[in-house]
């Protein structure tokens, strides 16, 4: 064989392969752009269930204060039961997208919720829960910052 016919060849195989690895980069490429695209649509689906936890805990916060524990015929002790089970409904169509910490805290303190409801908790069971239910929501996507304690060590300083 010719040097000729040895250089296109040689020649012919390094632009085929330069083609092929081209090929496989832009793969790679893509299928990391489509993971931080899943990564950040689920960061935000994930953000929103988070903020909803939040609030399901801050509705049931007013409800707790009015209700009348073991008094399930007084009308503000219905609310409570009524909204626990709204925020529990909320919980089984959600809880996926909890962390394994919020979503442990909040179904104990949905069930609490229904205890004191019932007169079957003291008040600082109850309420001690809602505190540890929302700051594991808040830790639960990353928020420390949102932590008032710690802004106020800020912004002491």
């Amino acid at each position: 064989m010719s040097d000729t016919v040895q250089g296109a060849l040689i020649a012919g195989i390094a632009v085929i392969a330069g083609a092929f690895l081209a090929q496989i980069g832009n793969l790679l490429l893509e299928k990391r752009r489509e993971l931080a695209s899943y990564r950040l649509n689920l960061y935000d689906k994930r953000l929103a269930v988070h903020q909803q936890a939040f609030e399901w805990i801050h509705k049931l916060n007013v409800d707790l204060n009015y209700a009348k524990p073991g008094q399930l015929d007084a009308d503000e002790t219905k609310q409570l039961v009524t909204t626990t089970r709204a925020a529990r409904d909320w919980w089984n169509a959600n809880a996926l997208y909890l962390d394994p910490e919020s979503k442990s805290q909040l179904v104990y303190f949905f069930n609490l919720c229904f205890e004191w409801a019932r007169g079957g908790t003291k008040a600082s069971e109850v309420f001690g829960q809602l505190t540890v239910a929302e700051k594991a929501v808040l830790e639960g996507i990353g928020m420390k910052h949102l932590d008032t304690e710690g802004e106020r060590q800020v912004s002491d300083h």
